[in-house]
């Protein structure tokens, strides 16, 4: 005999699929220079920009795969920008005769990732601002 109404839906539906409250998050992650030291470094930021609650693991693999393809359509046309902000630094210091030196360090393409956690913004960080 169960002991409990979750033991006795179970008992009553052993196909039953439990439910486990999760949410398929989409992050930027944003890279920046650090610094000259050992010949440069960089570092990057990861931000929870959306999420949406699901319940079951079935259904965070399927709007997981959905918003994969939307983060990599996002990825592939922040670093086609990144390239072109590139390519027209350089016809830039090229008219100038500068060489590349003459402008700061670029930081880098935005990527977009997606992640299915127990809590939203779990991924959040903050790349370290310091040389180590």
């Amino acid at each position: 005999m169960p002991s409990n109404i979750i033991e006795a839906f179970f008992a009553a539906l052993p196909d039953a699929t439990p439910s486990k409250a999760q949410y398929v998050s989409l992050y930027r992650e944003t890279p920046f220079y650090g610094g000259p030291e050992e010949g440069g470094w960089w570092g990057c930021d990861d931000d929870l920009i959306a999420y949406h609650p699901v319940v079951t693991e079935e259904e965070a693999e399927v709007i997981k795969a959905r918003i994969e393809a939307l983060a990599e359509k996002l990825g592939n046309e922040a670093r086609y920008e990144y390239h072109r902000k590139c390519r027209d630094e350089c016809v830039w210091l090229d008219a100038r005769g500068l060489d590349a030196d003459f402008l700061i360090e670029t930081s880098g393409p935005t990527r977009y990732w997606v992640a299915t956690e127990t809590t939203p913004g779990s991924f959040n960080s903050r790349g370290c601002r310091h040389y180590e």
